[in-house]
């Protein structure tokens, strides 16, 4: 072999070995960016940034969800009677707002027993927990 074919081929190899590096670099970080974010962010958050994804940088659905770690039927999925939570939560709201030590169960029991509505109790427990009212700490407010 010739001198300048050998300086080529180390050269060659030094760039490979370069690239390579930064490719495992870039993947880790990638890994480490999708761990991250599945932990931040709920299923619905990462639903909202794919939609924001396609709308502007206008990728596909299946290469916006695959990157987000969201599935194309979440990112499909529309919630239906939206209008219904909207009054659970005002009803929850007003009742936590005058009956400060009330947690879920009270609220719940009132508005089935005393109000008479039909809302099961995994749909209002929702609601309840999507206003943060499960997260209340002093229940007085002192």
């Amino acid at each position: 072999m010739d001198a300048s074919l050998v300086s080529q081929m180390k050269a060659i190899e030094d760039a490979n070995r370069q690239l390579k590096r930064m490719y495992a670099e870039l993947s880790m970080h990638a890994d480490l960016l999708k761990e991250a974010l599945e932990k931040m962010t709920g299923p619905s958050h990462r639903r909202d940034m794919a939609e924001k994804a396609v709308a502007r940088h206008k990728v596909s659905i299946t290469l916006a969800c695959r990157a987000l770690g969201v599935s194309e039927t979440c990112y499909r999925y529309s919630p239906k009677l939206k209008d219904e939570n909207e009054e659970i939560a005002d009803l929850l709201v007003g009742l936590t707002d005058a009956r400060k030590t009330w947690d879920f169960g009270l609220c719940f029991l009132h508005l089935c027993s005393v109000k008479g509505h039909p809302w099961k109790q995994k749909r209002v427990y929702r609601v309840y927990c999507e206003l943060e009212l499960n997260l209340r700490t002093d229940p007085v407010g002192c």
